[in-house]
């Protein structure tokens, strides 16, 4: 009885965790002071082109943006029960987190910036995600393994 419960809340975990992440790409991850830079309105939009910060200089959101990989990465090693998926779901969480100490994001292919005015919706449940797949991460990690039987 108590695995069966195990196995469901991790299930649901999982799966609420995937929900969240994709729900998330339908709100807006932050606002900028530059009205003119609208493509931060778009969280899908920052899941696809995020890695190109790099391009422009901006080594620190590209690592910040590695959170994403680091997740899709973690949740298909928790789906395979893997141990090994508290790391990347770690490190994936850390950065997430780090998001919040930055106070401007490039406005463009130049390399000039603009300052964060606030955090939106689509952070949040971004971050959510990332919170309930390391949930589902430690729940792994502690889980016991069948034991065979050789006799």
């Amino acid at each position: 009885m108590i695995k069966e419960k195990f196995k469901s809340v991790h299930f649901w975990l999982v799966v609420g965790s995937f929900t969240l992440y994709i729900s998330s790409m339908f709100f807006t991850p932050f606002y900028v002071a530059n009205p003119k830079a609208d493509i931060y309105s778009n969280s899908f939009y920052i899941l696809l082109a995020g890695w190109m910060a790099i391009l422009g200089g901006g080594l620190i959101p590209t690592i910040i943006w590695l959170a994403n990989p680091l997740y899709f990465f973690g949740g298909f090693l928790i789906l395979n029960k893997e141990k090994f998926a508290v790391i990347p779901v770690t490190l994936s969480l850390i950065l997430a987190i780090y998001f919040t100490s930055l106070n401007s994001i490039m406005d463009g292919e130049s390399g000039a910036t603009t300052n964060i005015t606030a955090l939106g919706s689509g952070y949040y449940l971004w971050l959510l995600s990332i919170i309930a797949l390391f949930i589902a991460a430690i729940m792994t990690f502690f889980k016991k393994a069948p034991s065979s039987n050789f006799s």
